[in-house]
């Protein structure tokens, strides 16, 4: 497996781990696939360790997808 190199593989990967699904399309609405405030809680968990980046619940509600989540760190 190559390395995971943008925040948007980095994210997706962390999706895929707490959700059991792959692959995610970074456009994937995370309700759809399932997910919820517990599971929502353990992806934001995971990337505040590995990133080191802050997100809240309420940001999943306004961006509930890969994308929308990158685009609210205003980053990649």
């Amino acid at each position: 497996m190559g390395s995971v190199t943008t925040l948007t593989d980095q994210v997706r990967e962390i999706w895929e781990e707490v959700l059991g699904i792959s692959p995610i399309d970074e456009n994937d609405d995370i309700f759809d696939l399932g997910g919820h405030s517990l599971t929502i809680t353990q992806i934001i968990a995971r990337m505040r360790k590995r990133l080191d980046v802050e997100v809240s619940l309420d940001d999943f509600f306004d961006n509930p997808t890969i994308a929308g989540i990158v685009e609210s760190l205003g980053d990649d």
